[in-house]
């Protein structure tokens, strides 16, 4: 709000409430969307993904072999 518009006393304009509620709507919308991926399971296993997007075959053979690789550095970093 500026400031000669607060001073004069003059009151907020009408687009101002259709902007906060376009807001609200797309807000709400995120909101949805967040909780349809948490019932679906989307956040359960965020490591595979990053795998995953390296293969472009169905087999995912790729993928594999680098999660393997990583595991079994990280097993060797706990034992060290």
């Amino acid at each position: 709000m500026c400031p000669n518009c607060v001073l004069n006393g003059a009151s907020i304009g009408g687009g101002v409430w259709v902007a906060f509620g376009i807001c609200g709507f797309f807000f709400l919308i995120a909101v949805v969307g967040v909780l349809w991926a948490f019932r679906n399971g989307e956040f359960e296993d965020l490591e595979a993904v990053k795998f995953e997007m390296l293969d472009d075959s169905e087999e995912l053979v790729l993928g594999g072999k680098a999660k393997a690789a990583v595991e079994k550095l990280r097993t060797q970093g706990e034992g060290a």
